[in-house]
């Protein structure tokens, strides 16, 4: 939930794509300069809001050009919906909200307020685990190298900066109180990945695969297979992998301790903040959520990761979530959907309700 930076960052559980049979390690930290073409596969890679992202399309008999300018289009769109939502560019809308924080009401686009409404709704569905106002903590939390453990004061006096039923709305004005500031961070990527598969689609790709530092949405097939995204072992080397799933016109995202944290005295502090107490969840170690658009996986997989193992899956079977939960003891508890395409490596799977 904190965007920071350590020397792992690109260290994500969505590592491969299938490519002629295996997997293809993404290498999220590397800079591919120029769009490449691969066997009638296009591929591009740009760093766009903090993170690498990566767009695929199979060319399927089309010329090269026609792919290419596809996913242009589908990268002017994540430029637009990054100057629109923001939070790290002054001159954003969602910017100038948090300012104004105390003092008044903001005009701001009927997207974004649109965006907002749906994440006040996911925050009442997760009970408050993923919440839209996290960014009001402040920086009690960073894991870059100054990174050290807070005071429980300052911890429990920053939280009271979190809530999110006291946003106020009113058309497309949105108020929020003073010193609470809104942080669409993950959602807003989450909507933009589904809204570069749009574009896509719209062009006349509706094969394509967009990776958004590790929120990818599987729309169709590649070459007429499912697309295959290998799982990242949450205590095992990078790139040593669980496993991987089989999707199509599907969205997989996921959340792991492993991804920004120190470990102090032996224990480890991570991102995901639990935003009910203002530290480290500790029922899951990881959470792979398979979902209909990366924005809701983004938004549910927060309040799956923190609310455990019983009352995450709970969460993900009402919201119609497939999803591999690993809990603090390293055990897999998986839904039914997601035991049915996961492929263990070494033939092992994932039974529904655990191991």
């Amino acid at each position: 939930m904190i965007p920071a930076l350590y020397a792992g960052m690109w260290r994500r559980t969505l590592l491969a794509v299938a490519i002629a049979g295996g997997l293809l390690g993404l290498r999220l930290g590397s800079a591919r300069l120029h769009p490449a073409t691969t066997s009638g596969m296009f591929r591009e890679q740009r760093s766009l809001m903090g993170t690498v992202w990566n767009i695929e399309v199979p060319e399927n008999g089309r010329p090269a050009e026609e792919a290419r300018k596809a996913v242009a289009a589908a990268y002017q769109e994540l430029v637009r919906i990054d100057a629109l939502m923001s939070e790290w560019r002054p001159d954003s809308p969602i910017s100038q909200v948090d300012a104004a924080a105390g003092d008044h009401a903001v005009e701001v686009p009927a997207e974004l307020r649109q965006l907002i409404e749906r994440s006040i709704g996911y925050s009442e569905k997760t009970q408050g685990t993923f919440d839209v106002t996290w960014r009001g903590m402040g920086r009690i939390w960073h894991f870059d190298d100054t990174f050290a453990v807070p005071a429980a004061e300052s911890v429990a006096r920053a939280r009271k900066n979190i809530d999110y039923r006291k946003i106020r709305i009113e058309g497309n004005r949105v108020y929020l109180p003073k010193n609470m500031s809104i942080g669409l961070g993950g959602v807003a990527k989450g909507y933009a990945v589904d809204r570069a598969a749009a574009v896509l689609a719209a062009k006349g790709f509706r094969d394509s695969l967009v990776d958004g530092g590790g929120d990818v949405l599987a729309s169709g097939r590649r070459y007429g297979q499912r697309w295959r995204l290998g799982v990242q072992d949450p205590r095992g080397a990078h790139g040593e992998l669980l496993g991987a799933v089989e999707v199509s016109d599907a969205a997989v995202v996921t959340s792991g301790d492993y991804e920004r944290f120190r470990v102090v005295d032996g224990v480890r502090y991570h991102h995901i903040i639990d935003p009910r107490t203002g530290w480290p969840a500790r029922a899951s170690i990881a959470v792979t959520v398979m979902a209909k658009s990366a924005e809701v996986g983004v938004a549910l997989e927060k309040g799956v990761f923190i609310l455990g193992p019983v009352e995450g899956m709970d969460l993900a079977r009402a919201a119609g979530l497939e999803v591999m939960e690993i809990d603090a003891g390293n055990r897999r508890h998986c839904s039914a959907g997601f035991a049915r395409v996961f492929r263990g490596v070494g033939g092992g799977g994932c039974e529904a309700g655990g191991r």
